[in-house]
């Protein structure tokens, strides 16, 4: 224990610490309220676009357990009716990212694992609160990039193709976005590993990879001060999903 007698008083100790978790609640409504926000922008029609069941976890309901993040992820996919948002609804569950698959089956989440197929757009966005390695010149923002012609490893891509992972695993897919020189039409290779793919070669891997075919767009979270700004965002990423869809038209 360090001694702090010379230094801080017991009053301001204890304020400091009620600060930080005042913060803490507090960082964790405005994340909450930012996507739910773009997620009611989204779901607006045309093109309307519904969270992908998984890879967003919310504050959960229990106040006394936090857990600080540098990033916040989510996938926005087509809304084909009544989507399952089940496991939003539960507590966020501790995830060391880049550990092994099997290091993760503690505390699986619930229902059946998430099928992507090879030539499903998504929608994935990255909310970066706080970068390590860039620690006084980052400034928060919201990255986005549409995702498309999913493929396993240095496989060929094949648009028949179905992907099979463990919603658990989802979260590791926007936060790819965090790469860098990721241009127009840049392939991308994510940490996801994929459960099963019928007739992949041992040495071709399980990682996800995809294409970005407009790139990856960055938005200040500075800017997202009024409804407006976040309607504004919105609209950004409606344009990029859009113009995808033309271009694969």
């Amino acid at each position: 224990m360090l001694d702090m007698s010379n230094t801080i008083t017991r009053e301001e100790f204890a304020s400091a610490v009620a600060s930080t978790i005042a913060s803490t609640h507090h960082l964790y409504r405005e994340v909450d309220r930012l996507i739910t926000g773009l997620r009611d922008r989204l779901a607006e029609e045309p093109n309307s676009l519904a969270f992908l069941a998984g890879v967003f976890g919310k504050a959960g309901r229990d106040q006394t357990r936090r857990i600080i993040r540098n990033e916040y992820g989510a996938l926005f996919s087509p809304a084909i009716g009544e989507d399952d948002e089940g496991d939003e609804d539960e507590d966020e569950i501790e995830d060391e990212g880049d550990e092994p698959e099997e290091e993760l089956d503690h505390k699986p989440l619930k229902g059946i694992p998430a099928q992507i197929g090879a030539n499903q757009p998504l929608l994935a966005v990255r909310i970066v609160m706080y970068d390590p390695q860039m620690r006084d010149s980052f400034e928060p923002q919201v990255q986005y990039a549409v995702m498309n012609h999913w493929t396993v490893a240095n496989k060929s891509w094949d648009a028949k193709e179905v992907f099979i992972v463990r919603k658990s695993l989802l979260k590791r897919i926007p936060r790819a976005l965090g790469g860098s020189n990721l241009t127009r039409g840049s392939k991308l290779t994510t940490k996801a590993t994929v459960k099963s793919n019928v007739g992949a070669k041992r040495t071709d891997g399980r990682q996800l990879c995809c294409v970005l075919p407009a790139g990856v767009e960055t938005f200040p979270l500075y800017n997202l001060d009024t409804p407006e700004a976040l309607e504004h965002l919105g609209a950004k990423m409606k344009l990029m999903w859009s113009s995808d869809l033309q271009t694969e038209n």
